[in-house]
Parts: C-alpha cells; sequence; structure tokens
C-alpha cells in the first residue's frame, strides 16, 4: 500500500490581495490562488473554497499588518 503524502496549506493574507497555496510533505506546491482582498466575509469564503478541496494537515498564515479579532462580527 502506498502512503498518502501530508498536504499542508498556507495563506499570505494582505492588504490588497490573498495568496492560498497547498503543498506536499516535500514542499512541493500542488495547487495555487491569487485573489484581491475583499470584505473580510467574500474574502474568507474565497480562501475557504479554495481548501475545500484538499485535505489538509494544517494551514499556517502570515500577515502583514494587522489582524483584529472582533467578536459577533456580523458582515
Amino acid at each position: 500500500m502506498v502512503a498518502k503524502s501530508k498536504l499542508l496549506g498556507s495563506v499570505e493574507a494582505g492588504g490588497t490581495k490573498f495568496v492560498c497555496a497547498v503543498a506536499d510533505s516535500n514542499f512541493n506546491i500542488v495547487d495555487q490562488i491569487k485573489f484581491k482582498t475583499s470584505n473580510p466575509h467574500d474574502t474568507l469564503l474565497q480562501t475557504i473554497n479554495f481548501f475545500q478541496k484538499f485535505e489538509v494537515s494544517a494551514i499556517g498564515v502570515g500577515s502583514f499588518g494587522l489582524i483584529g479579532i472582533k467578536e459577533g462580527y456580523d458582515d
């Protein structure tokens, strides 16, 4: 039986664009997407839709700027 390769996700979260990628355990990129940052709801929806196609073990997030968590936020 061939072992299934572990997939890892990454997000570069910027003020003007998001880059999402999935790589195998040797860090070879399997797939990636780049899109403009818009409102929080739409931006996160695009991010979730991309990663739902894969069975990732973990997702790392890099953000250049502030990340604010606002409890009860409703867009």
